[in-house]
């Protein structure tokens, strides 16, 4: 799991800036935490304020260590912080794999171009790698059986050299990096469409994904407990599996998407990560996750994300009802202000309670900035 990530001169975020995992002890929503870190997080934040940022820096990480489908590149059209002369953005990445803590930091001057990598396991720095400076370029030979690496230039990562060119168990903390990371994904639904990143390659329709699950069922039910009751049914037109709506006991019908909201499709277009990735995967980032939502269907998605027992998940949001102790907890709700991010249980000098209601105090100003 991530236990705490930090990131410095990208994009708005010109000074260093650390969103911390760890949990707080509560006796309360204890399914939302695991191992002492939180499991399950909402971010709050003003417009502007970077959360997307924070969602584009965590991924970062897929472009060097992983194939899976990378951000399109306008969102790296400005990639390091413009208010500052120096172009290294640095990326620091706290992992627990075992009960073991594993700390994987690097810095780049572009996505494809890294300056260095680190890597240490406890106390110990395995691997410390300058592209820079043949001279300053080393792994522990105990760390990795003295394999000779020779990387053509600085847009291969030492750590994936490695996960590609020995067998998959001679170096389990590099397996388990870059299978975490593979596993990892990001998406957004807003209006100009649906975009992702991470965990998988090309894209997926929601009628392919139902009818090879046989899903169709479980579906029309997630919808109607999100307050949509649908008639649906799949049908294959010139050899293309289609989702119909039906309508008047079934005499009418029309495709879903010609009928569905914007919410309904966002809805649609999370049901089809759940069966598809949610479940298998590491860490999940949903960027303005009810930006076309229902508060009632919030709720319902954030109530299904909790149950998933594998993926830490985060979500950002302006939802302040979502901001209860039914849903959340005060260390896994945070707060994005200018170059920083603070659990609500360390936004205030108070002692939050269970009984206490984090959305009134939120609006009254008791986490101040």
């Amino acid at each position: 799991m991530l236990k705490r990530f930090e990131v410095e001169n990208f994009k708005g975020f010109k000074d260093r800036i650390v969103f911390d995992l760890s949990a707080r002890d509560y006796s309360f929503n204890q399914e939302l935490v695991g191992g002492g870190l939180v499991k399950h997080a909402l971010i709050y934040g003003k417009n502007g304020i970077g959360k997307s940022s924070l969602g584009l820096a965590l991924f970062d990480i897929i472009n060097h260590l992983t194939d899976k489908k990378p951000f399109d590149k306008s969102y790296y059209r400005t990639y390091h912080n413009l208010d500052r002369d120096d172009t290294a953005v640095r990326f620091k990445y706290t992992f627990i794999f075992g009960g073991e803590e594993i700390c994987y930091e690097y810095a780049k001057t572009a996505p494809d171009a890294l300056i260095c990598e680190k890597l240490t396991i406890g106390e110990k720095t395995v691997i410390n790698w300058n592209f820079t400076d043949p001279f300053q370029c080393h792994i522990d030979k105990d760390f990795s059986g003295g394999i000779e690496v020779i990387l053509p230039d600085n847009h291969l990562s030492v750590i994936k050299y490695l996960y590609r060119n020995l067998p998959t168990l001679r170096i389990p903390v590099i397996t388990q990096l870059c299978t975490f990371c593979e596993k990892m994904l990001w998406y957004r639904c807003l209006s100009e469409g649906n975009t992702y990143a991470g965990f998988t390659n090309g894209n997926a329709r929601i009628a392919d994904i139902l009818a090879i699950n046989g899903n169709l069922k479980e579906f029309t039910s997630f919808l109607k407990r999100c307050g949509l009751d649908y008639a649906l049914k799949l049908q294959s037109v010139n050899g293309r599996m289609e989702l119909f709506a039906t309508f008047n006991d079934g005499k009418n019908e029309t495709l879903f998407e010609d009928v569905a909201s914007t919410g309904t499709q966002a809805l649609a277009l999370f049901y089809l990560w759940s069966i598809s990735a949610i479940s298998t995967a590491t860490f999940v980032f949903i960027d303005e996750f009810d930006a076309f939502l229902h508060y009632e269907a919030a709720e319902a998605i954030v109530k299904e994300l909790n149950s998933t027992l594998n993926a830490q998940t985060v979500l950002t949001t302006h939802n302040t009802y979502l901001m209860q102790n039914d849903l959340t907890r005060p260390d896994c709700c945070f707060i994005m202000t200018d170059n920083r991010i603070t659990p609500l249980c360390r936004a205030t000098h108070k002692e939050i309670r269970e009984a206490h209601n984090l959305e009134k105090m939120y609006v009254n100003g008791a986490f101040g900035s």
